[in-house]
């Protein structure tokens, strides 16, 4: 009897002390996240609608578009006076990884210049810049509070989901994103917590102050067997599609590296072949982010032709140095591409572009769960079987490719062998011996 007593003292100690340590750690990270949450709101929201300001800008002045090279060289001036030249989202993901201190500079740098590319007319999105500035926001944050690397690791990877949120108003999707994009496959819940309440916050402040969330009325139809097969087709072909555009960006990398090596003339280039291609097409639908042709593409109307000159409009521009992001981009692809073959499949062609908006997104991210959760938040609930079909699909059969290679994928998407290995760099196939 008296040993039964000494054991159950013995264990309710060890408990007490765990749950004491649970509590400190938690209401720590939590004043973590708010003060994260704050910042990334307040940034957040001073971002999202300077580029909408300067987005209405440019569509009410056309001829801004004409600039675009001379801002081309702003940029990359500026990075190069900023010592930021080759900082990117990889490097946030290698930060948010390893709990590396980044440079503070590159926060006004990918800000000045995602806003310069939108004012005269390059393709690109926002998110490039919502993980950056949002990760090295965070790790300054992390800094502050003397973080250690393990720690500044976890606040990068809050960071980057509080500022996406802020930008597009979806906290869930945000905090799955920013805290799983990292090592796909192994998700800390840890970090979930702290990124999800930062996202949460991010996101109330950033509307408050005057951002606007990304939303979509949509018909969704009922769950049907023949339905649910239509929407398998269009996620294979979202996958495909989804590969196609990494291997454009791809192209044009390589292109731009072997055959233009002065960063200004390579800059200058694309600048001009935009301004070229505008005015051979006669439309500014594939400058800037696109946003009013997603809007678009929900209600059912697109040209046939969308998808395929918005990959080559985001190549030319990111490629040759210009700054954004290539998620929005993913969502004008995927929804110009699903509201094609939507009303060639018989799905509602408004559907069919909520479907390709999120599956090419979570395709070229290596995402499942954000997709989902964006899906949600954007275009309501009911839909929830289809999309999450949709998006298990595209993961799966996109195979190896993505936008970031600093992604690790930790386990192999067709067994359950371990593979740790970066987007479009897994040649070898999935092979058991791999474990």
């Amino acid at each position: 009897m008296h040993e039964i007593l000494e054991y159950l003292k013995e264990t309710t100690d060890t408990y007490e002390h765990r749950i004491h340590y649970y509590i400190i750690e938690g209401f720590r990270w939590l004043a973590i996240s708010l003060v994260v949450g704050v910042v990334c709101g307040v940034v957040g929201s001073l971002f999202a609608q300077s580029v909408t300001y300067v987005t209405n800008l440019r569509m009410a002045h056309p001829w801004l578009l004409y600039f675009l090279p001379i801002a081309g060289i702003v940029i990359v001036f500026m990075y190069h006076s900023f010592k930021v030249s080759g900082k990117g989202t990889n490097d946030i993901i290698d930060a948010a990884r390893e709990g590396e201190k980044l440079p503070f500079l590159l926060i006004p740098a990918i800000f000045i210049g995602t806003v310069l590319t939108h004012l005269c007319g390059g393709s690109a999105g926002r998110e490039g810049a919502a993980l950056q500035i949002g990760g090295d926001l965070a790790n300054g944050v992390g800094r502050l509070f003397k973080l250690n690397k393990r720690q500044m690791g976890i606040i990068t990877r809050i960071g980057m989901a509080a500022f996406f949120s802020a930008l597009f108003g979806t906290p869930v999707a945000a905090a799955a994103f920013g805290t799983m994009m990292i090592n796909v496959g192994s998700i800390s819940y840890m970090v979930i917590f702290p990124g999800l309440i930062a996202s949460i916050l991010a996101c109330d402040l950033s509307l408050r102050l005057g951002a606007t969330a990304v939303r979509f009325p949509l018909h969704i139809p009922a769950f049907h067997s023949l339905m649910s097969v239509r929407v398998i087709i269009l996620s294979l072909a979202c996958a495909i599609i989804s590969v196609f555009f990494i291997k454009m960006l791809y192209l044009g990398r390589y292109l731009y590296g072997r055959y233009i090596k002065n960063h200004y003339i390579r800059i200058i280039v694309g600048g001009c072949l935009i301004i070229a291609l505008t005015t051979l097409l006669k439309t500014t639908d594939y400058n800037g982010a696109g946003m009013n042709v997603i809007a678009e593409a929900m209600k059912g109307h697109v040209h046939p032709a969308a998808f395929f000159w918005k990959i080559l409009f985001t190549s030319i521009t990111l490629e040759a140095g210009y700054k954004g992001g290539e998620v929005v981009p993913s969502f004008f692809i995927g929804a110009t591409f699903g509201c094609l073959m939507g009303k060639l499949l018989g799905i509602p062609a408004g559907f069919g572009a909520a479907l390709g908006m999120v599956g090419v997104f979570g395709a070229a991210t290596n995402s499942f769960l954000a997709p989902v959760f964006l899906a949600v938040e954007v275009f309501g609930g009911d839909g929830i079987l289809y999309f999450a079909l949709c998006c298990i699909i595209c993961y799966i059969f996109s195979g190896y490719s993505g936008l970031y290679s600093s992604q690790r994928i930790i386990y192999s998407k067709l067994n359950a062998s371990r593979i740790d290995a970066s987007p479009n760099t897994y040649h070898t196939g999935d092979r058991g011996d791999l474990d």
